[in-house]
């Protein structure tokens, strides 16, 4: 795996400008990768229904196009089970924490 530095950590956690938040289906508003992560695993079905089906994947596509991850939303892409994007956001995110020591 290419060894990724604290800079490059800190961007793909940092906040968004306010244009380009993640608006939620529920009306919470997510300005980086780490609001999203909290949120996720505490989202009721309908509402990750609403985002990630068979016809999209609004978490994966924000994360590729917005916050800029694109290994991790190709992970995203892949599932449409909430306890594994839960999980795989918590990972990303503790990974990127990791690299900014």
């Amino acid at each position: 795996m290419p060894r990724m530095l604290p800079e490059e950590a800190r961007r793909l956690l940092s906040n968004v400008p306010e244009q380009f938040t993640f608006r939620c289906h529920n009306g919470h508003v997510y300005w980086n990768l780490c609001d999203l992560t909290r949120a996720a695993s505490n989202l009721e079905n309908h509402v990750f229904a609403h985002h990630v089906n068979d016809e999209r994947n609004d978490f994966a596509n924000w994360i590729a196009d917005v916050i800029g991850d694109r290994a991790l939303a190709r992970e995203l892409w892949r599932t449409r089970n909430p306890a594994t994007v839960s999980r795989r956001l918590a990972e990303r995110v503790a990974f990127l924490k990791s690299r900014t020591d």
